[in-house]
This record gives structure tokens, C-alpha cells and sequence, in this order.
């Protein structure tokens, strides 16, 4: 958990250092490079959702382990089992709404057809964590895994969408050919209605800042900062190598988001340092509490 710090505050600085030149070249950089129409943008747009909810469904597959446990009490195990399939869901529901969502390929299917696509991958990540802590005998591990899932609670609804809500930033796409003024991201666009009736647009076109695509991809590394050190010895070697793989797939995805013309740079680096902020602080509160810690399990 300590040997996180370092990696954990280089990530936010350079998230930091994202917003600043999104602050100066937001406009000059999306107006080089991004375009509605970008296949691989919007391509690695609607499957980066699947890959973050993945971390979701490694702790929901945790709780299947858990509610496995002959020491826990039944209303304790029916609760994990409840948490286990709510892991799984809440996964399906986001990531699969992307696909042929607003920010997908809209125009190739109906909505609800992308929500079984991430049904396979998700079950096999669910799968997977099951497999990972079947033998874990650490009676705390619960406390764990709702920290994990509180700090996907707390970024994405808590601060994320409110933020969304009371901006109203304007998406790149539907600034460029349009009346629609560019906003930078401290300027609260108030006629966003006006400009939706004028403009024939929904409410989605004007939900830029922060990026909650990078948000999601983000959760891919809880599990990965978070829940790894209580893993057996032989998996928590891979964890710096992991968390290395999975800031270069959020980099990925946060560079699709501006060639999809859906986000700025610096929409997209608040995304990622808003998660990184709230992953930093659990990992803080996990380090601190005594009943917690790894040499307590």
C-alpha cells in the first residue's frame, strides 16, 4: 500500500499538468485532431467502459468468495451475494449503454442491444475474482472491497456528475460548425437550454467536463492500488507492473475521448485526477487503520 504513494502522486501531477495545458491549447488541440466521426476513437470509446467495469466485477467475484465463508453469519453471506450480483449489474448498466449510446455508434443498433455485449466479459471478470480470494481468510476483506466500491461511488456520482450538471460544458462536436460558443473549463455555460431548443440538441452535448469515460476507465486500478495487497504473495508482485498497464490503457482511452471529439484535454485530466485523488485517500485510510493493514490479515 505505501509503495502505491509514489505512483499514485506522479499520476496526479501529471493529471495536474494535463489541465494546465488544456487551460491554454483546449481548442487549438481539438480542432487539430478530433472529429465525430473518428472510428478508433469512438471505438475505444465503448469498450474502455468494459475494461474499467472489469475492477467492479473482480470485487464482485470477492464477494461470491466471501459469501462462501462458513464463519460469517447468513445474513452476512445473503449480503455478499446481493453485493456480488449488484457488482455485476451496475457494470452491465454502464458499460453497456455505451455501445450504441450518445457517445457510441448510435446510428448501427438500438441502445439496449449493447447491453449484452459486456455480459461475457464482466461474468469472466466476476469469475475471476471469485478464483482470487476463494482462499483469502482475512475476515476484514469485506471492509475492503466496500472502500473500493466507495471510491467508484464517490467520484463518479458524488463529484463527477454534480460537476457535469453545474457547468454544462459544451462537447467539442457540437461546438465546431454551430453557433454554440466554446466554453474554457472554469466558465459555466448558464444558456445551455437555449442553446439545446436553438440548436436542436439533447442535454448529453453539453456534459464535457469532467471526462466520465476516464472516470470509468480509472476503476480498472482500484482493485489494482486497493484490494492487491491482500492477495496471496505470489499475486501482489504483479501489482506495479498492473497499475503501469492500466494508466497507459486510461491514457489510451483519454486520448479517444478528445479524437472522438467528446472531450478536451483538460475534461478528460480532471476525470483522471478526480479518481486518482479519491484512490489516493482510500489508499491513505487503508494504511492508517491498524485493523486493516496487510501484516494485520
Amino acid at each position: 500500500m505505501k509503495s502505491m504513494r509514489l505512483p499514485l502522486i506522479t499520476i496526479m501531477g501529471i493529471a495536474l499538468v494535463g489541465i494546465i495545458l488544456g487551460s491554454i491549447f483546449d481548442y487549438e488541440l481539438s480542432k487539430a485532431i478530433a472529429s465525430p466521426t473518428n472510428t478508433f476513437g469512438l471505438v475505444v470509446s465503448v469498450i474502455s467502459p468494459t475494461i474499467g467495469f472489469c475492477g467492479v466485477s473482480i470485487i464482485g467475484g470477492g464477494f461470491i468468495a466471501l459469501a462462501r465463508k462458513d464463519y460469517y453469519k447468513t445474513l452476512f453471506k445473503v449480503l455478499f451475494a446481493i453485493a456480488a450480483v449488484g457488482c455485476l449489474i451496475v457494470g452491465i448498466v454502464f458499460a453497456g449503454g455505451e455501445f450504441f449510446g450518445p457517445n457510441g455508434f448510435y446510428w448501427v443498433a438500438p441502445k439496449w442491444v449493447g447491453y449484452f455485449i459486456p455480459v461475457l466479459p464482466l461474468a469472466a471478470a466476476e469469475y475471476l475474482g471469485y478464483r482470487l480470494f476463494k482462499e483469502n481468510e482475512f475476515k476484514n476483506l469485506w471492509i475492503i472491497f466496500l472502500i473500493a466500491l466507495g471510491v467508484l461511488l464517490v467520484s463518479y456520482v458524488v463529484i463527477l456528475t454534480p460537476l457535469k450538471n453545474i457547468m454544462h460544458r459544451p462537447r467539442f462536436r457540437s461546438v465546431v460548425g454551430s453557433d454554440i460558443p466554446y466554453h474554457n473549463w472554469w466558465e459555466r455555460c448558464s444558456n445551455y437550454k437555449e442553446l439545446m431548443e436553438a440548436n436542436n440538441l439533447t442535454s448529453e452535448e453539453f456534459k464535457s467536463y469532467p471526462s466520465g469515460h476516464t472516470v470509468m476507465a480509472c476503476v480498472v486500478l482500484i482493485p489494482v492500488v486497493l484490494v492487491m495487497p491482500y492477495m496471496q504473495e505470489k499475486y501482489r508482485k504483479y501489482q506495479l507492473p498492473l497499475f503501469i498497464c492500466g494508466f497507459l490503457f486510461i491514457v489510451l482511452l483519454a486520448f479517444s475521448r478528445i479524437l472522438a471529439a467528446a472531450h478536451y484535454l483538460s475534461d478528460v485530466s480532471t476525470g483522471a485526477l478526480i479518481a486518482f485523488i479519491c484512490i489516493y485517500i482510500a489508499n491513505e485510510v487503508l494504511i492508517r487503520v491498524k485493523a486493516l493493514q496487510v501484516e494485520n490479515k
